[in-house]
């Protein structure tokens, strides 16, 4: 009878030890839950918000978004597209917007305005001086001439260097303030203006109209558009890595293709007209950098004399390293 007793005993024992185990097999380990728990919280998606302009600087961020680029680095990016830089600031300053492409001086305004934005890269943007005026020929030409531009902002900016290299002051020529670019560009065509500066893709279409390109800027040296973004991202340098690595792989496949390629971004988000885009020649883009330091602090010095910020700034607080 106790042998029985003592059987029945042991097995009970086995079972209830054989639940344990089993239970405990089951159970994840508490290694297993945190990496579980990590690794989850790693492959959420971030949200970014990002405004473009419609010009040649914002065509890695489409071909980003097009090729996927965005999505392989876990960003659920949307592209909102500005038509004018009094549009995009407001949406700025209502904190609507993680990221924009903007300009040097802007950025100075955006300083000025306590937004807490600083310059994560540079971008690949450029400037020309075009003429409708047959007696000039060079930038020296434009002594005494009246030049259709808005001043406190990038476009004057390089005009004032330009007439600087060559030996003018900014009382050399007569500014006409006109708000509108397309406005600027119509001036010139009808000889109400002697000379504007444009970004494409009005440069383009100033020159198919018959207007002379009296200087350019080169994007490899002359960077005055960046890509801003907010204190909440510029203080996340993983999202900021993440984002560079999609924009750097755009740049590289954008170098390997003609305009050709990418004629519905060009004419659909950046405002390309069919005709201009068909004979339109791609920039080499460059790959995420720093805007070079004299040229934003130039940019900021000018900022100051024309009032936009109150006292003088260094400007290599408002740029942040590139995220690698």
């Amino acid at each position: 009878m106790l042998l029985v007793k003592h059987t029945k005993l042991l097995t009970a024992l086995g079972a209830f030890l054989l639940v344990v185990l089993t239970l405990s097999a089951c159970t994840p380990s508490e290694d297993a839950v945190k990496n579980s728990s990590s690794s989850a919280k790693s492959d959420k998606k971030v949200t970014l918000n990002i405004g473009t302009m419609p010009a040649p600087d914002s065509l890695p961020l489409y071909v980003a978004q097009k090729e996927g680029y965005f999505k392989d680095q876990g960003l659920d990016v949307k592209l909102t597209n500005f038509k004018s830089p009094k549009e995009r600031d407001a949406a700025i300053s209502g904190g609507q917007l993680d990221a924009a492409v903007t300009d040097v001086v802007a950025l100075a305004s955006y300083v000025n305005g306590d937004l807490g934005w600083k310059s994560a890269t540079g971008l690949t943007g450029y400037f020309g001086i075009v003429t409708s005026d047959d007696s000039v020929k060079n930038v020296a030409d434009l002594k005494g001439k009246s030049v259709a531009t808005l001043p406190r902002q990038t476009p004057t900016f390089y005009l004032y260097q330009q007439l600087k290299q060559n030996g003018l002051s900014t009382s050399d020529v007569t500014i006409k303030e006109v708000p509108a670019i397309p406005a600027r560009l119509q001036l010139v065509e009808q000889k109400q203006a002697d000379a504007t500066i444009l970004p494409d893709p009005f440069l383009s279409m100033a020159k198919a109209s018959g207007l002379k390109e009296i200087a350019k800027s080169d994007p490899k040296t002359y960077q005055t558009t960046i890509l801003g973004v907010d204190k909440k991202l510029g203080d996340d340098k993983a999202t900021l890595a993440k984002l560079t690595t999609a924009y750097n792989k755009a740049v590289a496949q954008i170098n390997k293709h003609k305009a050709s390629d990418y004629q519905a971004i060009l004419t659909k988000d950046l405002g390309f007209p069919e005709a201009v885009a068909k004979n339109y020649t791609l920039p080499h883009y460059e790959k995420a950098g720093r805007v070079p330091a004299k040229m934003l602090q130039a940019a900021f010095n000018y900022a100051k004399e024309e009032g936009i910020l109150k006292s003088d700034i260094d400007a290599s607080h408002y740029q942040l390293p590139v995220a690698k």
